[in-house]
Formats: structure tokens, C-alpha cells, sequence
């Protein structure tokens, strides 16, 4: 038995499910099923937003079999308590332990692929907080051909993605397929078949569509909102800049188009600064009206964009990942996600 955990976002939720791919290719033979027990703990929504609850049903009509199905009622009703008691969610996310834990204490013998996922967690802390100033971050980026390869390999989690194993275990939420180094090409076509967008219907998106489709289109994923803490540094020290002016120097007559949380189009737009861009000068374009339940309409039109500039943000990588120009730009500020160029 596998059980792949997943939590969160949309974003997220498709990197995890990606995951659960690969686990179920690599053990044909053996029951593997998804674990969404996050959704159903209401204080968890109070320390990291889980959004809309879990949508790659809704949004893909995926149909995978969820452990909860192998419990009646009751049992069910106990692991949720058991995981309530843990409070994981005050307690450094430990998700993994307290979730593998109420999982056995109903009769499973699952073994915690995930480890101590609290001290992954805090490390990448710490490593942020280090380099959380102008200079620490100038300084990272010009030692960058020193470190980078070896950073790459310490963000390496084939270990606990690609799992071939006669043992019980419980996986998932790694987010390491969009890592560089990582074979995501092994799942490759399993992953276009899943996550097949709903067809576009309404007015301003079939003409946003067209609009990006017949220009050099670049796509900037300038999500703010819950992810400042960890993406302020793209806002403050230069990255977005440095990604616009690498495009205008090889693209011919780009048009740029803006996707961010609902709250932010204002605040982009008021400060074209940050991002090297002029309205006067430039070809600017804002998407501000998938919003509720249509909010994934985003992820689409940035994935027909030519090109694409994203922050660290999970839902902008799987923009730019189904981007498929064959000779796209795609540019982000961490070395170890999969892209085309880092700044």
C-alpha cells in the first residue's frame, strides 16, 4: 500500500498528485491511493490557506482513490480526531508523523517516507532568513556558479518521490517535480493526460487567449498576497527587472501579461517600476477577472503564453511548465526550479 499526502493549493495539489503518478507507475502492482485528511481540519485553513479545499476533481475531474475509502465512518471520524489531538499545524506542519500515526493506530503498518519533515521544513527557513537582506541576497546570486550545483542536489527529493518499494508507506508533498534534476519527463505524458484544462467558453478569456496566442506574449505571475513572506525578495531586490530586461533583449515586441491575486493588479500596476516596465513604453496587459471557483483559468492562459516569468509559486511554475513553445523563456529567482533561466 502507498498513500500520497496532499494539502493545500491548486498548484500544490497537482505537484503532489504528480507525485502519486509516479509512485503508482513505479508499483503497478500494489494499492495506491491519495490522503486529503488536511481539508477536513478546519485549523489548519487558519495557519496555511488550503484555498478551495481539494479541486483536481472539480477542475480535471480526476478520480483517484482516496485512503479514506478503506475506513468506515467511525474509524474515519478517529484518525481525524487522532490527527486534531497532534496539532500539527502549531507544532513546525508535522503532518507526515501525525498523519502516518492516526493512519496505523486503525490497523495500517505504513512506514513515514517523509521523515522528519518539521526539520526539512525549519532548515529552509533558516536558509531564507540568512539571506533575507540586500546583501546576503547580492551576495548569493554572484556566488551563485560556485554554489549552485550543489544546492541543486541538496534540493534533490528523488528519494522520496520515486519510491519502488514492497513496503507500506506514506509519501507525498514534496513539491520536488518542479526541482531541477528531477525526472519529471518519467511521468510526463500520465501528467498532460490528468491535468487537461475544462474548455474555455466565456467571452474575455477565449479573446485574452487569442490576444496571446497571435503576439510574443510573456506571461508574469506576480503573486503576492499569502506568498510575500516568501517571495518579497523578488519585489524588492531586482529579480523582476532583471527578468523583463533578459526577455526585451531577445524577444521582438513582447506584450506582458499580468496574473496575481485578486488584491495585487492595483498595486502592479502602480508600481511598473519594480518590474523594468513603462506604459508609455511597453505593451502591458492585466488578467483580473478569473476570480473564485475560475481563478485556474489563470494557470491557463499563462501556460499559452510564449513566455514565462514566475516567482517561486507553484501555480506559476505549472504555467510555465505546460508552456509548449519549444523555444520559451522561462525565468525564475530560485536555481533549483526547473527553468530555463534564474535571476
Amino acid at each position: 500500500m502507498k498513500i500520497v499526502h496532499i494539502e493545500s493549493g491548486l498548484g500544490n495539489q497537482m505537484l503532489s498528485y504528480a507525485e502519486y503518478l509516479v509512485i503508482r507507475k513505479l508499483n503497478p502492482s500494489d494499492q495506491c491511493y491519495i490522503e486529503t485528511i488536511t481539508y477536513d481540519i478546519p485549523e489548519c485553513n487558519d495557519v496555511i490557506c488550503q484555498w478551495n479545499g481539494y479541486e483536481l476533481e472539480r477542475i480535471f475531474g480526476i478520480q483517484a482513490p482516496n485512503i479514506r475509502s478503506c475506513f468506515t465512518q467511525k474509524q474515519w471520524l478517529e484518525i481525524i480526531n487522532d490527527v486534531r489531538k497532534s496539532e500539527y499545524w502549531n507544532n513546525g506542519w508535522r503532518y507526515a508523523a501525525a498523519i502516518t500515526e492516526a493512519l496505523n493506530h486503525q490497523g495500517l503498518k505504513l512506514i513515514n517516507y517523509l521523515g522528519n519533515d518539521e526539520k526539512y521544513r525549519l532548515k529552509e527557513s533558516f536558509l531564507e532568513r540568512m539571506t533575507n537582506n540586500r546583501i546576503g541576497y547580492d551576495l548569493k546570486r554572484y556566488l551563485r556558479p560556485l554554489y549552485e550545483k550543489k544546492y541543486i542536489q541538496k534540493w534533490n527529493c528523488s528519494s522520496k518521490i520515486f519510491i519502488q518499494t514492497e513496503e507500506n508507506v506514506f509519501a507525498g508533498q514534496t513539491l520536488g517535480l518542479r526541482n531541477r534534476d528531477v525526472d519529471i519527463g518519467f511521468v510526463k505524458e500520465e501528467i498532460i493526460n490528468s491535468f487537461r484544462f475544462p474548455e474555455m467558453k466565456d467571452e474575455k478569456n477565449l479573446q485574452a487567449a487569442d490576444q496571446i496566442r497571435n503576439c510574443n506574449s510573456v506571461a508574469i505571475h506576480a503573486r503576492r498576497g499569502d506568498l510575500l513572506q516568501s517571495n518579497g525578495y523578488c519585489y524588492q531586490y531586482g529579480y523582476f527587472k532583471r527578468a523583463t530586461k533578459y526577455i526585451k533583449k531577445r524577444i521582438s515586441d513582447p506584450a506582458f501579461f499580468f496574473f496575481c491575486d485578486t488584491g495585487s493588479i492595483e498595486w502592479c500596476r502602480s508600481h511598473l517600476d519594480i518590474f523594468g516596465l513603462d506604459m508609455k513604453k511597453d505593451k502591458i496587459n492585466f488578467i483580473n477577472w478569473n476570480q473564485g471557483l475560475e481563478y485556474y483559468r489563470d494557470m491557463q492562459l499563462m501556460s499559452i503564453c510564449k513566455h514565462n516569468i514566475v516567482t517561486s509559486s507553484s501555480f506559476g511554475w505549472w504555467g510555465a511548465y505546460f508552456n509548449n513553445n519549444p523555444d520559451k523563456i522561462t525565468c525564475s529567482p530560485s536555481v533549483w526550479l526547473n527553468t530555463t533561466n534564474h535571476f
